[in-house]
């Protein structure tokens, strides 16, 4: 016997309940009752995180809040498509899911503050969701595992398009609802915004709206088409121009080389954009191949060229990655990155293959983009869990650094075992701090001892990332002829001491030396782009204040226009606190 997913309306009866889809006007009725339903449970749970007044909220509250904020979208998105018995067995999986990954997360993460969108190291749930459904929803309508490309198509862009709709029509419906509360206010009737923030009203109505509006795109088929028509196409047309950008510049790396890219510290995040660019592009131009239209020559070229420039960028992002990783080991953040270049890298050399194949046009697009979806939903769906949960990869890549020597422990980064790797991070820890090793054993039971304000607070025996200003990036505008300051030029500055990137590299960096407190000593300040930040003498150069300016105040910088001004008033002193001139209020002593 095959399983649910694999029988047809056909081969069980065509009349039998269970394998028949919803009729309109019942989708409908389960999609509105599900906005209804869920959103009161949410807003009763909303309620009871008020009563706790500050307290940890309990677990169980999290798990469930998260479920039905996201498994609404699952029955909704699923009843417009999925017959009854399979809509029913695929809604308990996906809430069933939905709640390991909410506890999952919840369980194991340090942070106090809960929000139950996942807004954090689990956002992988969302693509997770998106896929994982259209998989599901579409070997339903085809009643087999594998269903054809044009329907995963259809059904994923209809769904893409649906969200985005649903998105703007429950945005302008709570702006009217705003509208007529403040319209209802002037002439004091303040009874319906006070409606509006009750969360008994808010979350239910925000549910039947949403039902509303995604119910909508489904009998609209005509407006969905042509609209998700007019995207593809403007989308498709946006390819040629990604593609000439990502050729000049990968000619340009050919003469540069790599060392401006990885001084940028983005380069990994900026390839892996790139990608998803490249990716959506790329798609929207072959969409479902020579079968449903005849495709442009620029296209065409603009396609091949661009599953090259995927490869590329993939490669130069995983390289990026491993430097770091390599140097520093793995952190969460790290984790998400080495998740999506090896998505990256995955597409890349599917893309790749399809572009050089020589049958038509990417042929071979389809087949690759049907089984990177399978194995992208694995992969999130692992990440999400504890199965390769950053958290745990990360504190196990950092406590083996220590164990295996490759970091002293007073070069290692406790905070990021203490802070950042959630309960897998306190493990280690406790385990380090029962290790043979005294020192190793001292370091780590210190690190258990930080408290929370310690987080971000610069620790004894701390080790920095520093640069040292490049002389040669200087240009003195103001007093002219005269030289960067030699203490400034020889300071290491950590991150949070806020140097300019133009001070060590990249553009040219506009500076100034100028008296601005009347002490007989100057101050330096440095001009990037628009951004001036000013520099103080004390026992070391400190950041005093910085910027962001016009062009007309950066092109007069440029060429020494400067000058000191005294204020034309004093500043008015109240209490403890002064008014100052430009109308602000600061306790004094502040900066």
């Amino acid at each position: 016997m095959r399983p649910w997913f694999m029988l047809s309306s056909k081969e069980n009866g065509g009349n039998a309940m269970n394998t028949q889809s919803l009729k309109a006007n019942e989708t409908l009725i389960i999609r509105l009752a599900v906005g209804l339903i869920f959103g009161l449970g949410i807003a009763w749970l909303i309620k009871s995180f008020d009563a706790l007044e500050g307290k940890q909220i309990p677990l169980w509250a999290q798990v469930l809040t998260s479920t039905l904020i996201l498994g609404a979208f699952i029955i909704w998105a699923g009843a417009g498509a999925m017959k009854r018995l399979s809509l029913a067995i695929w809604s308990v999986i996906a809430l069933g899911l939905i709640a390991l990954i909410a506890w999952n997360r919840a369980a194991h993460s340090l942070d106090a503050n809960f929000n139950p969108f996942f807004l954090n190291l689990s956002f992988l749930i969302y693509p997770f969701l998106f896929i994982s459904h259209e998989l599901v929803s579409s070997a339903d309508q085809a009643g087999k595992p594998i269903a054809p490309y044009a329907l995963y198509f259809d059904e994923a862009w209809k769904r893409g398009v649906q969200l985005v709709l649903s998105g703007l029509f429950t945005i302008l419906f709570w702006a009217i609802l705003f509208l007529g509360a403040g319209l209802l206010g002037f002439i004091g009737f303040h009874w319906f915004k006070d409606l509006l923030m009750n969360a008994y009203f808010a979350w239910p109505v925000t549910g039947l709206a949403i039902a509303a509006s995604v119910n909508l795109g489904d009998v609209q088929p005509k407006l969905m088409h042509n609209f998700r028509a007019l995207v593809l196409g403007v989308l498709s047309w946006l390819l040629p121009v990604i593609t000439v950008i990502g050729l000049l510049f990968a000619v340009s790396l050919c003469f540069s080389g790599l060392e401006p890219l990885w001084k940028t510290k983005a380069a990994t995040a900026s390839l892996l954009a790139g990608c998803v660019a490249l990716v959506l592009l790329v798609n929207a131009a072959y969409q479902q191949g020579n079968e449903e239209r005849s495709v442009h020559i620029v296209l065409r070229w603009s396609a091949l060229i661009a599953c090259g420039l995927l490869l590329v960028f993939a490669g130069l992002a995983a390289w990026s990655l491993w430097l770091r990783i390599d140097q520093y080991g793995l952190t969460p953040e790290r984790t998400l990155a080495l998740v999506g270049v090896t998505i990256a890298m995955l597409y890349g050399v599917g893309y790749a293959v399809a572009a050089v194949m020589p049958k038509d046009w990417l042929a071979l697009l389809a087949p690759v983009n049907i089984a990177l979806a399978f194995v992208v939903a694995l992969i999130c769906l692992c990440v999400l869990t504890p199965i390769a949960d950053p958290y745990r990869l990360s504190a196990s890549s950092q406590a083996a650094r220590v164990d295996s020597g490759k970091v002293t422990p007073d070069k290692f980064d406790w905070r990021v075992l203490r802070f950042e790797t959630g309960t897998y991070g306190l493990e280690e820890l406790k385990r380090l701090s029962m290790s043979g090793n005294t020192t190793v054993k001292n370091a780590a039971a210190k690190a258990l001892a930080l408290k929370d304000t310690d987080r971000y607070s610069p620790l004894e025996g701390d080790i920095l990332e520093t640069r040292t200003p490049d002389p040669k990036q200087f240009i003195v505008s103001y007093p002219k002829g005269t030289t960067p300051p030699a203490d400034f030029l020889t300071q290491s500055f950590s991150d949070n001491e806020r140097l300019p990137d133009c001070a060590s590299s990249g553009i040219k960096c506009y500076s100034a030396l100028i008296d601005l407190n009347h002490d007989g000593v100057d101050e330096f300040a440095l001009l990037e782009n628009r951004h001036i930040t000013i520099y103080i003498r004390e026992n070391r150069w400190r950041l005093l204040a910085e910027r962001y300016v016009s062009d007309e105040t950066a092109a007069a910088f440029k060429i020494g226009q400067i000058g000191v001004a005294r204020p034309s008033f004093d500043n008015l002193t109240i209490g403890n606190t002064y008014r100052g001139e430009i109308g602000d209020i600061r306790a004094k002593g502040s900066d």
